[in-house]
């Protein structure tokens, strides 16, 4: 799917001068995904590809090594985001955006799920607020609410912050005997110092959840709050 995505991105970049196609390549000492470990507490291998048309239009595609928690034990696995919209300035000098994504899992199909998405941003602050009516094939009904903020403090040094919110309703038997809906509430929060050296951008961050198994039945391990190092490259 990266390999057909990235076609296209290829040749509609080559119909547009002014277009752009950018991508990334990066290593992470632990995969953490809306603050839950991904990657069972381990390194993971992540690409990023992603074109902006001057009319407005994106598309992309990331892609990520996991590690999931099949009968037997946690496996290694891969992860693939395609993702697209639309994003226009306003008068006011703020960006607004409309779009949608959806995740696929190699060899758990069953995980498979898509979002839709609304947000806003400034130069340093943006937010998105994402639904999916059935997330990770399981919750449903599900809201994700994010923040995040960048400040450059010194040359080449910026501060990144990132809050976000996920409230969701998961199945239950007793819901229909009962007539109740369980809801569960979870909070993640990232700090990080990111360093930019042309090509290479290095970041270290803390990275805290409140809740590490809602909603995500799937690692085969805790996400305790704990550092977390990256190294990427961009082209």
């Amino acid at each position: 799917m990266l390999r057909g995505v990235a076609t296209f991105l290829l040749c509609a970049c080559a119909s547009s001068a002014s277009a752009q196609l950018s991508g990334t390549l990066s290593g992470v000492s632990d995969y953490r995904y809306r603050g839950i470990s991904f990657s069972d507490r381990m390194p993971a291998a992540q690409a990023g590809v992603a074109y902006d048309d001057p009319k407005g239009w994106y598309v992309g595609a990331f892609g990520s090594t996991v590690r999931l928690e099949p009968p037997g034990g946690p496996s290694s696995h891969f992860q693939a985001i395609a993702y697209g919209g639309y994003a226009t300035r306003l008068p006011s000098g703020i960006s607004v955006e409309a779009g949608g994504d959806y995740s696929v899992f190699t060899g758990a199909s069953d995980l498979d799920y898509g979002e839709v998405f609304l947000g806003a941003a400034t130069d340093s602050l943006n937010a998105r607020i994402y639904y999916s009516p059935r997330y990770f094939g399981k919750s449903s009904n599900a809201v994700y609410g994010e923040i995040n903020a960048t400040q450059p403090l010194i040359e080449r040094v910026s501060l990144h912050l990132h809050a976000g919110v996920l409230r969701y309703r998961y199945e239950s038997p007793y819901a229909a005997v009962y007539s109740t809906q369980p809801t569960e509430n979870v909070i993640d929060a990232r700090i990080g110092l990111r360093i930019d050296l042309d090509v290479f951008q290095l970041e270290v961050a803390w990275v805290g959840v409140s809740n590490h198994s809602a909603a995500y039945v799937i690692t085969g391990s805790s996400s305790p709050n704990t550092f977390v190092a990256s190294l990427s490259i961009s082209f």
